[in-house]
């Protein structure tokens, strides 16, 4: 469990070169890398599929982003058999193996970018972290505190899940509704805007030169947004 984690972790994208050392600093994932790629499908490499929800605190302003993550078949496998070697059992082993993962993403805001009126609002650490295998996937939750309270009736609050340089993907599910817990002001509600990226961005994402030269913006232009209004 990662808590109040210093506030120097707000993030510039345009210098996430290194999260591809992140992941591939996970043993399990090396020969991932390694596998050849299409250059029809260069990026992304990997799939998460998510669920998010706002958290709002007693004095109704937005505190937290409570987030799942579930990894896709590939990534997951790969994940079970190494936890699976864990001396004190698989599940022991997949919660260690998933606090690598979020330590490694802290200094990049969990891959989580929160605007409010278009100005970023770090992450202030997370917590409530859990991790268990769904159907043959890896499912994993945290809570993401917010370094400052959000009035959402008067601010425009925003946020995108996402890897800068695209080499995961991660979407809402199909069927997602972002939700609220906690004490929501009258009138809330919360929409996913899909991404819209030009037939440039498409192409770049097509190339196989990413993978030796990662561009930390293209990410971003695939992402989708959660739009929260008060009304």
């Amino acid at each position: 469990m990662i808590v109040g984690a210093p506030h120097i972790i707000m993030v510039n994208f345009r210098q996430t070169s290194k999260i591809r050392g992140i992941i591939i600093s996970i043993s399990f994932l090396v020969s991932y890398l390694m596998a050849p790629v299409s250059p029809v499908t260069a990026h992304p490499h990997m799939w998460v599929d998510l669920n998010s929800q706002v958290v709002i605190g007693n004095n109704g302003k937005a505190i937290a982003v409570y987030q799942e993550w579930l990894f896709d078949d590939f990534f997951s496998t790969a994940l079970i058999e190494d936890a699976a070697k864990h001396s004190n059992g698989i599940q022991a082993g997949l919660t260690a193996e998933v606090n690598i993962i979020l330590e490694g993403l802290q200094a990049y805001n969990f891959f989580t970018l929160v605007t409010v009126n278009d100005e970023i609002v770090p992450a202030d650490g997370i917590s409530g972290v859990d991790v268990e295998i769904r159907g043959q996937r890896v499912w994993m939750s945290f809570t993401m505190q917010l370094a400052k309270p959000v009035d959402i009736k008067t601010q425009q609050f925003s946020y995108a899940v996402f890897d800068p340089t695209y080499y995961i993907e991660m979407f809402h599910f199909d069927d997602a509704v972002v939700s609220f817990s906690g004490n929501v002001p009258d009138g809330c509600s919360a929409t996913i805007r899909q991404p819209n990226p030009s037939s440039e961005a498409i192409a770049l994402s097509q190339s196989t030169t990413l993978d030796d030269d990662p561009n930390q913006m293209i990410g971003r232009l695939f992402a989708e947004t959660v739009l929260v209004k008060c009304q």
